[in-house]
């Protein structure tokens, strides 16, 4: 399996899980195109990964910004092969009662019709280039019902039903679609659950025990179902839901 000489666009790059995808594609051979929000990314950030990376700036909301960003991608490296939708939000202890619709619609645009969007204009590009491969990242919190995380939960679980129409649309195109589950991932998204005032290691204690493998995962554990998914070797995998969770979802 390699991914070498493939182009691989990512949002939400900038992100604990997005920085490792990145680093884990150029260790395999891939050309990466990082975006994330950020005019600029952060001093520094793509010096490790010297010419196989470059950064544009994308609002996953914005139509115009994805043609924008696939129109660069093709112009740099000449294809688009695969695209994995991590930029995501997630605003936990809102009770459902005491949700607004400004916070409810902003989940929904960003994790739900960023992923839309992105597969759409992917697909667009992959299917005159002989196919690629799509992964959008959903949670297990799709399946776990979360009353204080109401509108993550919705969104989230909108997305798998978004890579199932979308593998099915793709499959003549040779574009593929899987998802991603990840459960509790040690980033700076995680660490949004820690309430004031509360012990970290509370936290982190409780997020272990609902993983049977007796951990919380690391970026890398995604990093890694992400390039095996979006390997070319991978060619008969599409409409695909791999939970990467410890176990999480069935304990």
């Amino acid at each position: 399996m390699s991914l070498a000489n493939e182009t691989v666009l990512i949002t939400g790059a900038l992100g604990g899980i997005g920085t490792e995808l990145t680093r884990r594609f150029v260790k395999e051979g891939a050309r990466v195109v990082v975006t994330d929000l950020a005019p600029e990314p952060p001093a520094g950030h793509l010096a490790e990964f010297g010419d196989s990376a470059i950064y544009v700036p994308l609002d996953v909301t914005s139509e115009s910004g994805w043609e924008a960003a696939i129109g660069a991608t093709k112009a740099r490296f000449g294809v688009l092969n695969s695209l994995v939708n991590i930029a995501g939000i997630f605003k936990p202890g809102i009770p459902f009662d005491e949700m607004s619709a400004e916070v409810w619609r902003k989940h929904i645009d960003i994790n739900l019709t960023g992923s839309f969007l992105g597969c759409k204009h992917a697909m667009r590009s992959m299917k005159t280039s002989g196919g690629g491969s799509i992964v959008n990242i959903s949670s297990g919190l799709a399946h776990i019902m979360l009353s204080d995380g109401a509108a993550y939960c919705v969104s989230k679980a909108a997305v798998l039903t978004l890579t199932q129409v979308a593998a099915k649309a793709g499959g003549k195109h040779k574009v593929r679609v899987n998802a991603v589950l990840p459960g509790a991932i040690e980033t700076p998204m995680l660490w949004g659950n820690l309430r004031e005032g509360q012990d970290p290691k509370v936290l982190l204690d409780m997020l272990v025990k609902q993983h049977p493998i007796g951990r919380i995962g690391q970026p890398l554990d995604v990093a890694l179902a992400i390039s095996f998914l979006c390997d070319p070797a991978s060619s008969f995998i599409t409409g695909a839901m791999l939970a990467v969770d410890g176990g999480q979802l069935v304990d």
